[in-house]
């Protein structure tokens, strides 16, 4: 007997644009819908599926394929390794940034683990432009926040869990998030550079004094930074520096 495969999308967005487009609604009043009901502790999945069932929609046809988003973070990490600390540095920036820029620590924390087992990407002549640059750091803000919102379980307070649906293959990665989520609660730091856990008062761009310290004794020349003319102020959001035009 055939059997329709439902094609699963990648990102939240995604999602929400299907749904929208099939339900005849706007993506913003599904998107508002949506995140309110994540608000009360419901997951990604569940809100849209809830959704889905008031519109007389099929919610087996609303879901998000997490391996998949692991594959394409894994390829862009691998890309180029310029971009891929540009990326680093800036996604430092924002989980340590206030308000709406802010990047969410539980997807910090996925795109961390994901770049620890991303094999050594070779140093290239290669030179990024800052456009190429941003749109992959976009690209892997929207990946890493919707593969959190799949792969681990929510409540009002955050994480508490590995979620039901998160495949065999990413409950490693689920536990390990929801690990550190949890020390962060409780006023406690990962140091990104030695693994050390310290008191979060203590650390200095997401590091523990002692490798901050170091990091700080050596020479950083300017030359590393031509190029990346922009900070970023948010998602897909950038300000170019004021002594630039």
């Amino acid at each position: 007997m055939f059997r329709y495969v439902f094609q699963l999308s990648l990102t939240a967005r995604e999602l929400l644009q299907k749904i929208a487009k099939d339900a005849g609604l706007s993506y913003d009043s599904v998107a508002s819908r949506v995140n309110e009901t994540m608000k009360e502790g419901e997951g990604l999945i569940d809100a849209v599926g809830a959704l889905a069932k008031e519109n007389n929609l099929n919610p087996d046809k609303y879901q998000i394929n997490a391996t998949k988003i692991v594959d394409e973070i894994s390829n862009i990490l691998q890309e180029d390794y310029t971009q891929t600390l540009m990326m680093s540095a800036v996604l430092g920036q924002m989980v340590e940034a206030k308000g709406k820029d802010r990047f969410p620590v539980p997807a910090f924390f996925v795109f961390l683990e994901l770049l620890a087992q991303a094999p050594q990407v070779p140093i290239d002549t290669k030179s990024e432009t800052s456009q190429q640059i941003e749109e992959a750091t976009t690209r892997v803000i929207e990946l890493t926040t919707t593969l959190v919102s799949v792969i681990c379980e929510w409540s009002k307070e955050g994480v508490i869990g590995v979620a039901e649906e998160c495949p065999e293959s990413l409950k490693d990665l689920a536990r390990i998030v929801f690990r550190k989520t949890k020390l962060l609660q409780s006023g406690l730091w990962t140091c990104i550079s030695c693994g050390k856990i310290v008191n979060v008062n203590t650390t200095r761009a997401l590091m523990c004094q002692e490798c901050d310290g170091g990091l700080r004794s050596e020479s950083l020349s300017s030359d590393d930074l031509v190029g990346w003319e922009r900070n970023r102020t948010g998602f897909g959001r950038t300000r170019r520096k004021n002594h630039l035009e």
